[in-house]
């Protein structure tokens, strides 16, 4: 605060300089003052410097930082208003003289407790008392301390948090997301490292690089630092063979390299966001290795983007486990394309969730993760999209970089994913990570619904509860394509084998589970298809998706082929009134369907 106070000091004589010169220019019977806002933490301001004259108000554009609230300043004669962007208007009121002004702020959010559980204190106090940390209420769950600024316990590395001190209760990842329970403790769970007489290593730069390893624990929790020096690296070979079940890797280590656990027993990893190069080919031949837990150390980036919607709808999905639900689930075109609120309405019986987010990532592990919060009587209605369908239609088990873009807001919905099932996880994971560097960091306090599709702040929410995004779009004036790239809506596109076999081995997964599923059509505007895509062939697709899914498709293709006007932006989201037409045309035809399979029975 004192570097703060000389700093405002200083650019106050520098105001003060600079206005008597002006003033010299000006009348004399027109004094003015100088004002300088002080740096402070928990808000910024558009400008921290004004002048004006003697008697008159003086305007500051203040923005709270995440988990903060702007609650007044040190001067007397001062008031504060909301603007509509989520900003503050601070004015100063009858400013008589030049001055610096110190912004008060505080935190805001409910009080975690987190317990050091054998470990120190950071902050010298007691480590037999919790230490509270504020968590913003933005998120339906609630995002965890990453706890490296909380806690210490040399010779052992922190793997997570418990509700329960001997990791007996629920467990929750550095970062990642628990259920919000009032005066909510959470135990740091520590792994001792394994002795370092059991490693080779070698010194590399700065740090300590391992070479090999020769004991024989089912779990090896790699140490921090050897002989003082940050482990920075695992070279190839050295935990080849190494018949470990868990292996827990430090948040020092920069680099794994390729071949370095070859062949080993391993199944599941303890791995930080913070490393720079990893890849598949570290673990191969590990064909049991099934769960990852990644554990945050960086910042998030993504937060308040439409990516980290994943986990809020999620949040909503798993509140939802034991209660019969609707989730409706594609890429955009699903979080642009439903009126939940009125599916809920017509349908009767059914919470809906919308889980569409982005549908240029492999669709495969968001519907697996979906998978694992429904049950009998639910119902799934997927709407792929044609543009993106290599992704769409599970045809791959390889992961991408985007995919973990969808993860960052809560990792441990990793954990829930069998790696077995996919490939190029570590190489994606690579990819993700190093797309981070340099973007700005955020907090896990942002929330997508204070921003629009731009990200712009906005004064009414963008999300709703379901996970819709309601901001008003408007018809667009012109039909034509957005994009100019045509969807192909022929039978060739599609071959049974590659793109209809791998969607209905998915769809089987949730049929063993005695959920319903339907397949609709994603809207698309109507002139944005290739021109082998005629209406004779559009119906031979039509026919041909009924006749070999193994789901009943309850619509038409071509009243998903829209026109323009009723699209936002691009060429499949639909405008307010293109969303409010298509929510009564899926009502419509779910209801016939329904009726179908009533008068079948």
């Amino acid at each position: 605060m004192r570097a703060n106070r000389a700093l405002a000091c200083a650019l106050l004589a520098l105001c003060l300089l600079l206005f008597t010169g002006c003033a010299g220019q000006r009348e004399a019977a027109v004094p003015l003052c100088a004002l300088v806002l002080e740096e402070g933490e928990g808000y910024t301001a558009r400008s921290y410097t004004a002048r004006t004259g003697v008697g008159e108000d003086a305007v500051f554009h203040l923005q709270a930082a995440d988990g903060y609230e702007i609650v007044g300043t040190d001067y007397e004669r001062c008031t504060l208003e909301e603007e509509g962007d989520g900003g503050v208007v601070l004015t100063l009121h009858n400013v008589r003289y030049s001055t610096a002004i110190a912004v008060e702020t505080r935190q805001t959010g409910t009080p975690v407790l987190y317990h050091a559980n054998g470990g120190a204190r950071l902050d010298g106090g007691d480590p037999e008392e919790p230490v509270a940390v504020l968590t913003p209420d933005t998120h339906l769950r609630w995002n965890t301390d990453t706890g490296r600024s909380l806690f210490q316990r040399p010779g052992y590395t922190l793997t997570g948090w418990n509700t329960a001190p001997d990791g007996s209760g629920t467990a929750v990842g550095l970062g990642s997301r628990v259920d919000p329970v009032e005066g909510l403790t959470l135990y740091a769970q520590w792994s001792a490292w394994t002795p370092a007489d059991r490693f080779t290593w070698e010194v590399a730069g700065d740090g300590a690089a391992i070479t090999g390893y020769r004991g024989g624990e089912d779990t090896i929790t790699v140490p921090a630092e050897l002989d003082g020096l940050p482990v920075r690296q695992i070279r190839a070979g050295a935990f080849s063979g190494a018949d470990c079940r868990t292996v827990i890797l430090p948040d020092t280590l920069w680099e794994v390299e390729d071949g370095a656990f070859q062949d080993c027993a391993l199944t599941t990893l303890y791995l930080s966001d913070n490393i720079r190069t990893i890849s598949d080919y570290a673990f191969q031949g590990c064909g049991n290795l099934a769960t990852l837990h990644l554990n945050a150390v960086e910042e998030p980036v993504y937060s308040g983007s439409y990516y980290s919607t994943f986990a809020d709808k999620y949040d909503r999905l798993l509140s939802l486990q034991d209660e019969r639900k609707l989730v409706l689930f594609s890429g955009s075109s699903t979080r642009f394309g439903y009126d939940s609120a009125r599916l809920e309405e017509a349908l009767g019986g059914y919470q809906v969730v919308n889980m569409g987010v982005f549908a240029y990532t492999n669709a495969a592990p968001q519907m697996e993760l979906i998978l694992d919060c429904m049950g009998e009587g639910d119902i799934l209605l997927h709407s792929p999209e044609f543009d993106a369908a290599q992704r769409q239609f599970c045809t791959s088990g390889k992961l991408d970089a985007p995919f973990f873009n969808l993860m960052e807001a809560n990792y441990d919905m990793l954990a829930r994913l069998d790696l077995r099932q996919y490939g190029q996880v570590f190489l994606s994971l690579s990819t993700y990570l190093s797309s981070r560097e340099g973007m700005e960091a955020r907090g896990y306090g942002r929330s997508a619904a204070d921003y629009d599709e731009e990200g712009n702040l906005v004064d009414t929410p963008s999300y709703n509860r379901y996970g819709d995004y309601i901001l008003y779009r408007p018809n667009s004036e012109s039909e034509a394509p957005v994009y100019g790239l045509p969807v192909e809506y022929t039978v060739s596109a599609y071959p049974k084998e590659g793109f209809l076999d791998p969607l209905n081995e998915m769809y089987a997964r949730f049929l063993s589970r005695g959920v319903r599923v339907y397949f609709t059509y994603a809207p698309r505007n109507r002139l944005a298809i290739s021109e082998a895509s005629t209406p004779e062939a559009r119906a031979e697709l039509d026919a041909y998706l009924r006749e070999h899914l193994m789901v009943p498709v309850i619509s038409s293709l071509e009243d998903s082929l829209w026109s323009g006007v009723y699209l936002y932006g691009t060429d499949n989201h639909l405008s307010t009134e293109g969303v409010a037409l298509r929510t009564e045309q899926i009502i419509r035809d779910l209801q016939a369907q329904w009726a179908r399979e009533e008068g079948d029975s």
